[in-house]
């Protein structure tokens, strides 16, 4: 029994199901509202824009890259999106013009991100971090500082708090997200070459994989799936300004880890993230329900990454049976003699 117990403990599925089981426990003693319908949907809610956003960055990160502009690229998206529908009306037509140029601006940068990493060496951290800050910047000026809301009506309202069948439509459209972008990476020479290429990019371009085109791909479909995580919180919210979406790639960046995606790139999956996505959700909402300051959700959230990526490599370190730490790392340099006989240290 013991040996089972520690076999699944050693497993990453395992860790993770154990710890969502422990999660649950506690809060079965020390704070019954978690398990409310109404709660249970927040979290829905929240994992749905967590989610959506983090199935796109995965594939930059399985192709070895990082997009810290997530957050703000949400935020644009969901500004172009608001002012074109109020600017006409508020009609479905609106909504998909609008819709339509907040994908197209996003895909733009998103393409800007993948040339500037794949043909010119931009180290990838860098570039998004400044894009981050260019476009906030933007945004404020665009807005004036002010948030930009709609009425309760309208199309708008429809995305953001519609219940067909009884399913708030924007976990409709993440379902539907995360459906297209696993059969996408399980089942198309596309998804398989995004592997290949985080991989071993080296051994992916001597087999005939475009490398480059691979990473400007991912760039592009990280900046649409945040676009349209962005379009999401504008509907759901009816309001929209430059730090709409501040800080979702740090919960996003948080979701690839605890999900189990190497940041090296070559290892992770859509379910992957998702489950990280649900665990984001389920702990940012149980720091609200025990009136946590905003500041320590922040503390924790950085605590979770840290142990999330110490588990990752303990468990990966495992796998290929490198337990311990390497003690050759401490070892005196060996001596060796010079051409005149005397002692010299390497």
């Amino acid at each position: 029994m013991s040996k089972r117990i520690f076999k699944v403990l050693g497993n990453s599925w395992g860790q993770r199901l154990t710890l969502l089981l422990v999660i649950m426990l506690f809060m079965v003693i020390f704070q019954p509202r978690f398990f409310r319908i109404q709660n249970i949907y927040s979290i829905l809610l929240s994992i749905a824009i967590y989610g959506t956003m983090a199935c796109g960055m995965l594939f930059v990160v399985l192709v070895g890259g990082i997009d810290l502009c997530q957050g703000s690229t949400a935020g644009m998206a969901a500004i172009i999106l608001i002012k074109v529908v109020i600017n006409n009306g508020q009609t479905t037509g609106a909504f998909i013009l609008g819709a339509i140029a907040a994908i197209a601006a996003c895909a733009v940068l998103g393409l800007f991100h993948g040339i500037e990493c794949a043909f010119f060496g931009v180290p990838a951290f860098v570039l998004t971090l400044a894009t981050q800050y260019t476009i906030i910047g933007l945004m404020n000026v665009v807005t004036d500082g002010i948030y930009i809301q709609a009425a309760p009506e309208g199309i708008l309202y429809y995305i953001g708090s519609g219940r067909p069948l009884g399913i708030p439509m924007p976990i409709i459209i993440f379902l539907i997200c995360a459906v297209i972008l696993t059969i996408v990476l399980g089942r198309t020479k596309f998804g398989r070459r995004i592997y290949a290429v985080g991989g071993n990019s080296e051994a992916a371009a001597l087999v005939g994989i475009k490398s480059r085109m691979h990473i400007v791909l991912s760039y592009v479909l990280s900046s649409v799936m945040a676009a349209l995580g962005g379009m999401m919180l504008c509907c759901m919210n009816l309001q929209a300004s430059y730090n709409t979406a501040a800080g979702y790639h740090g919960n996003v960046l948080t979701a690839m880890v605890v999900g189990g995606v190497n940041l090296a790139g070559g290892e992770g999956s859509i379910v992957g993230a998702i489950f990280g996505a649900l665990l984001v959700g389920i702990i940012n909402n149980i720091l609200i329900l025990l009136d946590i300051p905003s500041d320590y959700q922040l503390f924790v959230q950085g605590v979770i990454i840290v142990a999330a990526v110490a588990l990752n490599m303990y468990t990966y370190r495992r796998s290929l049976g490198l337990t311990g730490v390497d003690k050759s790392i401490f070892a005196k340099p060996a001596a060796s003699k010079d051409s005149n006989g005397s002692i010299e240290s390497n």
